[in-house]
């Protein structure tokens, strides 16, 4: 019995031992990873961020290593929610959450919130995403460093104006918030701050586009792209886009084409593709409006194809990401089971059949759980490389299984619009599904055999009955509901 117990307490000794994280270097390296990370998420490459988080996760957990957990789990989140994995990006942000380390700290904590906020917006869960950029503003001022707590004070406060413009519709709100932001930035260093301000200012220009202030916005516009210049920043892109947009609401499409090719050159620098299919349909639609349909169609075509291009490297980035992910959960899962089995030993011995089978039984569902993940990732593509283009098809050929096809292969979305708007008619139902599909009102003008006039009424006549603001695009209205 004696030797039993004294067997028992060096085993939870050496334990304890083990769970111990002494290994200064693996630390460092472990930060060092950790800041490549934050870097890469700057420069917007999620893609390559990801493979970086994950090891960064698994030195951490080797170390058991709370602040790298806690960070390394943020930011798999974060890129998770870059790929539209919302389900996987929340369940990341909330472990990060859960971590020692961070209940503690109330910038991990301000930068948690204003992440889950941006995917509860994602999803379409306005009051939810609301409260988290509320939260983290409560986070972001309770930070005992000045510099930091400028800095998080000011991404709240960014989110807020944004916020209290889509969510709330209350301008005034959100004009508030880009004033408190802009008092706060002017007590900063602008060399650490810039990008803030070029962000701020950005964002008073398209409000002020909304209200249809254009000598205003062209104001703001032009802060932001002397801050650009002045600092040598690389990155115009987003502004440029935005300045477009003011001239096309002014209807001045050949001022917007100027600002949408500055937008294009500027991508070609910094190799953000991810803004290139917004441009592309933008600059697609003024050659069509204009009558130039060769240019249209080669634009159109560049969209379709790098949207389908950036589709496949979301899928593949997911597949990866699953990968890496499930075999640190096997990892996890395996040294929870050893040790359990190390502290079991002096008092459960005879229990140790009974564990290997449980053992073998949670490898079995491991192997499962693998293969189903496999699956889904598989199905996944098939939908997005089959589903889409015959739907796309049957709509461009005006045919009559369009409706039936496009109902069973977005489901979701068919459920939800007619759970906020049953009284859809069909003709009703075949403009929105066509708006879905991102057509332009040329497009779906040609397909159905009217006239762009006759388009144009319809659309007008659909927001009002759905009650849907002049302001708000009906693409984006109608993706959001896909996500309820």
């Amino acid at each position: 019995m004696k030797h039993s117990l004294l067997f028992y307490l060096l085993l939870l000794f050496a334990t304890g031992l083990k769970a111990r994280p002494v290994h200064p270097d693996k630390i460092k390296e472990t930060d060092s990873l950790l800041s490549i990370v934050f870097a890469e998420l700057s420069n917007v490459n999620p893609t390559g961020a990801l493979k970086l988080a994950t090891e960064a996760l698994s030195l951490s957990r080797d170390l058991n290593y709370s602040k790298g957990k806690a960070m390394s789990f943020f930011y798999i989140g974060q890129i998770f929610n870059y790929l539209g994995k919302y389900e996987k990006s929340m369940e990341y942000l909330s472990l990060s959450e859960q971590e020692e380390y961070s209940k503690d700290d109330v910038i991990m904590l301000s930068e948690v919130s204003r992440v889950k906020g941006q995917v509860y917006y994602l999803l379409g869960l306005g009051k939810a995403s609301f409260n988290e950029f509320r939260t983290a503003h409560n986070y972001a001022v309770r930070i005992k460093d000045r510099e930091k707590r400028n800095r998080y004070t000011s991404l709240a406060y960014e989110n807020l104006s944004i916020a209290y413009n889509i969510i709330k519709d209350m301008p005034d709100s959100s004009l508030y918030y880009m004033e408190k932001n802009e008092q706060l930035l002017a007590t900063t260093d602008e060399s650490l701050t810039f990008k803030n301000k070029i962000n701020l200012y950005s964002l008073y220009g398209q409000h002020y586009t909304a209200r249809q202030q254009y000598d205003t916005a062209v104001y703001y516009f032009n802060k932001a792209l002397s801050l650009i210049s002045g600092y040598n920043y690389p990155y115009s892109s987003w502004l440029y886009a935005r300045w477009g947009d003011m001239h096309l609401q002014k209807g001045d499409s050949d001022s917007a084409m100027i600002f949408y090719r500055k937008g294009l050159e500027n991508i070609e620098k910094t190799n953000l593709r991810n803004e290139l299919p917004p441009l592309y349909q933008k600059i697609s639609d003024i050659y069509s409006e204009q009558g130039v349909e060769d240019s249209a169609r080669l634009y159109r075509e560049k969209y379709i194809q790098l949207d389908a291009e950036q589709t496949g490297s979301i899928i593949m980035a997911t597949e990866e990401a699953l990968a890496i992910l499930l075999r640190e959960e096997r990892k996890l899962s395996l040294g929870k089971l050893q040790k359990f089995a190390l502290l079991s030993v002096g008092l459960f011995i005879t229990l140790s059949s009974a564990f290997i089978v449980i053992y073998r039984q949670s490898v079995k569902n491991r192997k499962k759980m693998l293969s189903k993940k496999e699956n889904e990732v598989s199905e996944l593509k098939q939908k997005l490389n089959d589903a889409f283009e015959e739907v796309f098809e049957l709509a461009r050929k005006n045919d009559s299984a369009f409706l039936p096809r496009f109902r069973e292969v977005y489901p979701e979305f068919i459920k939800n619009l007619f759970r906020q708007h049953p009284d859809i008619i069909t003709s009703e139902l075949q403009l929105c599904a066509m708006i879905f599909l991102n057509f332009s009102s040329k497009e779906i003008a040609e397909y159905m055999f009217i006239t762009h006039r006759s388009v144009q009424t319809r659309k007008s006549r659909l927001r009002k009955k759905l009650g849907i603001p002049g302001e708000v695009d009906l693409y984006r209205y109608f993706k959001s509901i896909s996500y309820i």
